[in-house]
């Protein structure tokens, strides 16, 4: 019991936070990655200490019914008399069961079933280890729940459904939360975050490629491509390729592997390697539409819009009314200039899920581009715009107009408006908050004035300002008339 206390690093007390923040601080010193062997230690002898502590509570109550049994009399009863058995069957005598054998007996089973993967991702062969007895033994659950959760702490690598039964039965998100020292904070934050990826609205990465595969490492595979998986997340993209590289060494026919490579090599600017990651993927997995549309979303973004195109068409073959794919394959026809095809797939946009503002900006582009090469094509009619493209606020007209012209020389013409509105207000002085007639006395103080540093500072400086924000104003009235014309 002393070692116990020593490898902890404390004095014996029956403070359990004293115990738990020791174990803490242990925890960082013997992490259960970089010292397997030290952490099992550590862990056996903070089990050894609370097992301790539990069983002198226990004595110290019994002793404290022993002296109340002591103190009070309680009237002793006629024991009942004998009834002999009519049963042909020898006398049953119950014996006392071991509680730590029993415990023993089932973390012995969920190795087992933990080594053997097929039966590792089985959900029934889980069910029917939570049914045993050792359960139900109300005394020593939380025991149980605690050895389980310290094994699956060193052995993670578990299909989201099998960790939802798991949480189902334990609780382990309550129990980590109220008692964040059971594992260590650090490693009780990153439990507590597996545990919610696992059991949260969206499905983890599956666990079925590897079913009928003999012979692998099946853990070392899992962690590398889950590594790579979070890597990706955070953009830290050599260390996610380094571990992508470690789990296709180990495994190569996993579509969820192969997509994960595809996303690293996208990132990283390999469109090649990742198109070929995800051909894979499509093939591994053809029904995976998110597959297919990301091969289509990278060819389009390599600039191969042939490839693209074929690929959206194939696609949109299977799943019509897939707004992605939809909204991409207008934007294909808008860049190769097909305008009436590009049109066409905006208006079924349109139809499927009404007039949000992607659709309304890219349609207005459209039929701007049209009627203002009315000359080379046939032109539309108002009528078939007015189908396409009807904003009626303010706020949606702007909005388009902002989609479809904010360009540098709008961006400038707004700077400049602003800057000449500001320094016309500044030298207006008595007509600060009317800038109109500021511009009518800077015009007619062209010929008030003679002296030539009064005709700088009254004329020509005003001047300058009035004639950049007069350009500016006709400049973005022009505009804005041009796409109006495109909603009558």
């Amino acid at each position: 019991m002393n070692s116990a206390w020593n490898i902890l690093g404390v004095e014996p007390t029956d403070d359990l936070t004293v115990i738990k923040k020791a174990y803490s601080a242990k925890l960082k010193i013997h992490h259960p990655e970089d010292d397997p062997e030290g952490y099992q230690r550590l862990r056996e002898a903070f089990e050894t200490v609370k097992k301790e502590r539990k069983r002198i509570a226990r004595n110290f109550q019994t002793s404290e019914e022993s002296v109340y049994k002591e103190t009070v009399t309680v009237p002793i009863e006629e024991p009942a008399p004998f009834i002999s058995s009519h049963f042909p069957f020898p006398e049953w005598h119950e014996t006392e069961a071991d509680p730590q054998a029993s415990i023993d007996l089932f973390m012995e089973k969920v190795e087992k079933l933990y080594q053997d993967f097929p039966s590792r991702i089985n959900r029934e062969k889980w069910l029917e280890l939570l049914n045993d007895d050792a359960l139900w033994d109300l005394e020593q659950r939380d025991y149980l729940s605690e050895r389980l959760l310290t094994f699956l702490q060193l052995n993670p690598y578990l299909p989201d459904y099998i960790w939802k039964l798991l949480e189902d039965t334990f609780q382990w998100i309550d129990l980590l939360r109220e008692d964040p020292y059971l594992l260590g904070e650090e490693e009780t934050e990153a439990f507590l975050r597996r545990l919610n990826d696992n059991t949260g609205l969206y499905p983890s990465l599956s666990y079925q490629a590897l079913l009928h595969i003999e012979n692998i490492p099946y853990d070392l595979y899992l962690m590398n491509r889950e590594k790579a998986l979070d890597e990706l997340l955070e953009n830290r993209l050599e260390e996610a390729e380094a571990y992508l590289k470690t789990a296709l060494s180990i495994f190569q026919d996993d579509p969820h592997l192969q997509t994960i490579a595809g996303m690293i090599f996208e990132r990283i600017g390999r469109f090649e390697e990742a198109a070929a990651a995800l051909k894979k993927a499509c093939t591994l997995q053809p029904e995976n539409t998110k597959n297919r549309t990301l091969l289509a979303k990278l060819l389009h973004k390599a600039g191969k819009l042939e490839e693209a195109e074929q690929d959206f068409l194939k696609f949109l073959s299977d799943h019509p009314d897939d707004p992605d794919a939809i909204s991409l394959l207008g934007r294909i026809y808008l860049e190769t200039e097909e305008w009436q095809k590009a049109r066409e797939q905006f208006r079924h946009l349109e139809s499927i899920q009404g007039k949000d503002a992607e659709t309304v900006v890219y349609l207005a582009k459209i039929n701007d581009f049209l009627l203002r090469n009315s000359f080379k094509r046939k032109p539309l009619t108002k009528k078939e715009i007015k189908k396409d493209v009807r904003p009626d606020t303010f706020s949606q007209k702007l909005t388009a107009f902002l989609g479809c012209h904010l360009k540098w020389k709008m961006i400038f013409a707004l700077s400049f408006l602003m800057v000449s509105h500001n320094r016309l207000l500044a030298l207006g002085e008595e007509w600060q908050s009317n800038p109109v007639w500021v511009v009518i006395v800077a015009l007619f103080s062209i010929f008030k004035y003679t002296v030539l540093s009064f005709y700088f500072e009254y004329t020509l400086t005003p001047l300058f300002w009035t004639m950049i924000w007069t350009i500016t104003v006709i400049t973005l009235l022009k505009e804005w008339n041009r796409v109006r014309k495109t909603f009558l």
